[in-house]
C-alpha cells in the first residue's frame, strides 16, 4: 500500500470538501463539519474520472492527479479568506466523558475487521465484479471507461455496466494512487459517517443512550457486512440520508443554504444509484406542506421544488444522456430497463417485502431486532406522547414511509428489481430510524432522566445541604 498516496488522497477529499461546506456556509463542530467533508470530498472524486473522458483527456495518472489538484483549488478559491485558521489554534480540546471512551473503544473493535477486510482482500461481491471492478481494471490499462469490457455481452445477464461510475471512478484513483485492490475509499466514508452521525446523536441524547443508540445501528448485521463488501448501497444510504437530513434543517431554521447543499447531496446519492430519483421525488409533497406552512412564498416554494428535482436529474442526465448515449458503444442504453405492469405489482412487492424482511423471512438475520424497537417506541410515543412529538420526530417518520412505499415502485423502472435489491433499500431506513428514536419523547425522557441522576439540580442540592433543626430544649433557668 502507499501509505503516502493515501494520506495525501485523504487530505484531497478533506479539503474538497471543506471548501464545498465553505461554499455553502455549514457550521458545526470541528470533527462533525471534517467528517462531512471527507463524504463530499469522495463525492466529488468519484466524478472525475468521467469528466476528463467527457473532455476527451486520457485516464492516466498525471490527468487525474492534475483534476484533483483542479477540485482542491476551485473549491477553495473563493472562500479561503473566510477560513480564520486562530479560532482553530484557540480551541481547546474537549476530550470525550469516560463512559464515551468505552463505547469508542467497542465502535473501533467492531470496525476494525471492516478496514481489515477491505485493506486484506480484494472485492468479491457478484454485481461489482460484472461491473465496476472489471471496468475500472481495464480502465487503468487503457485508459477509458468506455473499454473493452463492452465487447463482452454481460448487458443480458447483469446491468451493472450501466450503473453510474461511482465505484468505478473510486476504484481508479484508488488503484492508481493508493493500494491495489482500492476500496479503501468506503472504510474512509463508513468511518467519517459514523462520526458525523454520532455527532448527531450525541446532540440529542446523553452520552449514555447516545452510545447504546449509535451501538444498535453499527451492529445490524447486514448493513455492517456493507462497511467492506464494495458495492453501491451503503454509499447510497449516507448521501440520501445526509440530504434528507440538511433538507429537513432548512425547514427548522429556514437557511436557504443548508437547502442547497442538501440538494447537492441528493444529487450525490442519484449518482450513485440512480433511482433514488424515485424517493427524492416523494419528498417533493412533504417539503411543499412544510414551506406551505412556513408562509414561504410561492414563486420561491415554486423555484425550491424544481431544484429539488433538477439537480438529481442533472446528474442522471450527464451519465444517461450523455455519457452512455455518446460515449459507450452504440446500441447501449438504459431504456430496456423500464418494466411497466399492473398496480397489483406494487401490493404483491409490498407483501413479500412485509413477509420476506421486515416482519418474517430472515429478517432477525438481516437487520437483528432495530425494527422491532422502532416500533415499540412509535407505538408508546403515540399511546403516551403523541401530542409530543417534535417536528424532527415527524419529519423522520415521514422519510422512513417515503422509503417503506416508494421500495415497491422500482420494480416499474427496473427489471432487475428483487427481494436483494429490496433488502438492501430497506437501509435508507435505518438512519431515519435511529434519528427517529433520538427525538422519541419516551428516549428523551429517560435522557433527561439520566442527565438529572448524573447532575441534580441546585435546588436538590440545596436541599440536600440544608442541615435538619434540632428540636429546641428547655432553657435553664
Amino acid at each position: 500500500m502507499n501509505t503516502i498516496g493515501l494520506i495525501l488522497i485523504v487530505a484531497a477529499q478533506f479539503f474538497i470538501g471543506r471548501g464545498i461546506l465553505h461554499i455553502f456556509n455549514i457550521k458545526g463542530k470541528a470533527i462533525v463539519l471534517f467528517a462531512m467533508s471527507s463524504i463530499v470530498g469522495i463525492a466529488v472524486l468519484s466524478m472525475l474520472p468521467m469528466l476528463l473522458e467527457i473532455v476527451k483527456l486520457p485516464i492516466n495518472k498525471n490527468n487525474v492527479l492534475l483534476s484533483i489538484v483542479v477540485s482542491v483549488i476551485a473549491s477553495n478559491l473563493f472562500v479561503i479568506k473566510r477560513y480564520n485558521f486562530s479560532t482553530i489554534i484557540s480551541k481547546k480540546i474537549k476530550f470525550p466523558e469516560l463512559y464515551e471512551i468505552l463505547f469508542i473503544v467497542v465502535y473501533a473493535v467492531l470496525l476494525i475487521p471492516s478496514v481489515w477486510r477491505c485493506y486484506y482482500y480484494p472485492p468479491y461481491a457478484r454485481d461489482v465484479l460484472s461491473g465496476p471492478e472489471a471496468l475500472s481494471h481495464f480502465t487503468l490499462i487503457e485508459q477509458k471507461i468506455s473499454n473493452s469490457v463492452f465487447t463482452v455481452n454481460l448487458l443480458d445477464s447483469t446491468p451493472n455496466l450501466l450503473k453510474p461510475p461511482y465505484i468505478t471512478d473510486l476504484q481508479v484513483i484508488y488503484k492508481m494512487f493508493v493500494h491495489p485492490f482500492g476500496q479503501l475509499w468506503l472504510s474512509i466514508l463508513v468511518i467519517s459517517f459514523l462520526i458525523w452521525f454520532y455527532g448527531i446523536i450525541r446532540d440529542r441524547l446523553h452520552p449514555v443512550l447516545a452510545g447504546m443508540v449509535m451501538l444498535l445501528f453499527i451492529t445490524i448485521p447486514e448493513l455492517y457486512g456493507y462497511t467492506y463488501v464494495l458495492l453501491w448501497e451503503y454509499s447510497n444510504m449516507v448521501f440520501f440520508f445526509a440530504g434528507y437530513y440538511y433538507v429537513f434543517q432548512y425547514t427548522r431554521t429556514k437557511e436557504y443554504n443548508l437547502f442547497l447543499f442538501g440538494v447537492l447531496l441528493f444529487g450525490f446519492a442519484t449518482f450513485v444509484r440512480l433511482d433514488t430519483l424515485i424517493f427524492i421525488g416523494l419528498t417533493l409533497p412533504l417539503l411543499f406542506i412544510y414551506m406551505y406552512r412556513g408562509k414561504i412564498a410561492i414563486p420561491r416554494i415554486a423555484y425550491s421544488l424544481v431544484l429539488l428535482l433538477i439537480v438529481p436529474l442533472v446528474f442522471y442526465f450527464v451519465w444517461v444522456n450523455i455519457f452512455v448515449k455518446y460515449y459507450l458503444p452504440i446500441g447501449t442504453n438504459l431504456e430496456s430497463e423500464l418494466n411497466p405492469g399492473p398496480i397489483s405489482r406494487y401490493f404483491d412487492w409490498i407483501g413479500r417485502i412485509n413477509n420476506e424482511l421486515i416482519f418474517g423471512g430472515d429478517n432477525l438475520q438481516l437487520y437483528c431486532y432495530i425494527i422491532y424497537i422502532f416500533m415499540l417506541v412509535f407505538v408508546a410515543d403515540i399511546i403516551v406522547y403523541r401530542k409530543k412529538l417534535s417536528k424532527e420526530a415527524v419529519f423522520m417518520l415521514i422519510g422512513i414511509a417515503i422509503i417503506y412505499f416508494g421500495l415497491p415502485l422500482m420494480s416499474y423502472f427496473t427489471k432487475w428489481f428483487n427481494i436483494t435489491t429490496a433488502k438492501r433499500g430497506i437501509f435508507k431506513m435505518f438512519p431515519l430510524i435511529i434519528l427517529y428514536l433520538c427525538n422519541s419523547p419516551l428516549v428523551l425522557k429517560l435522557s433527561e432522566a439520566i442527565k438529572a441522576f448524573e447532575f441534580p439540580s441546585i435546588e436538590e442540592k440545596q436541599m440536600k445541604a440544608v442541615p435538619v433543626a434540632k428540636p429546641a430544649g428547655k432553657k435553664k433557668k
